[in-house]
């Protein structure tokens, strides 16, 4: 049965605070030209230059450890804009696919860290459970671990923020 938990405060403020100077930072040194951006936000990739950078890495460090066990693959940076127009668009939720190079190993977990707050205003985390749908609201620093056959999705931003998070899968060891 697909699950998910909840870690509040997996992430200390500071790393939370050094991932955004970072990110931040970047915009101010190198700004965002909009042929970037715009492969950026459909790619659900940002910042691909930063990934392995030390102050998104140490938020992978800070996970409980049972959250961390199998081989961890590339982080995503994951930014959600404000929602544009009138209405929302469809929330439609998915299952992660391995990568072709993962040769066969499974997804062990996906874990995602709040590098801002996630709220249902904001566009935060939406998982389908036998229980129906079920936001997952958490707080900057606050991580949430979810097996690889949940479906999930973000929701629409209907404030006037950036939502930011970091996912991280972890494959199967062999």
């Amino acid at each position: 049965m697909p699950k998910y938990e909840v870690e509040r405060g997996a992430v200390p403020r500071d790393r939370v605070n050094a991932a955004l100077r970072m990110l931040h930072g970047d915009i101010l040194r190198r700004g965002i030209d909009p042929k970037e951006l715009g492969e950026w936000l459909w790619a659900m990739h940002w910042f691909p230059h930063l990934r392995f950078e030390e102050e998104i890495t140490a938020l992978a460090e800070a996970l409980p450890p049972a959250w961390q066990v199998g081989t961890r693959c590339e982080p995503q940076i994951l930014l959600q804009f404000p929602h544009v127009g009138e209405t929302g668009p469809e929330v439609t939720f998915h299952l992660d696919q391995e990568p072709d190079w993962a040769q066969g190993r499974r997804y062990a977990r996906i874990v995602g860290i709040a590098i801002s707050d996630w709220t249902t205003e904001n566009g935060g985390l939406v998982v389908q459970t036998p229980r129906g749908l079920e936001p997952i609201e958490l707080a900057a620093g606050d991580a949430v671990m979810m097996t690889p056959d949940l479906p999930h999705s973000g929701g629409v931003n209907r404030t006037g923020a950036i939502r930011y998070g970091v996912y991280w899968r972890y494959l199967e060891d062999r």
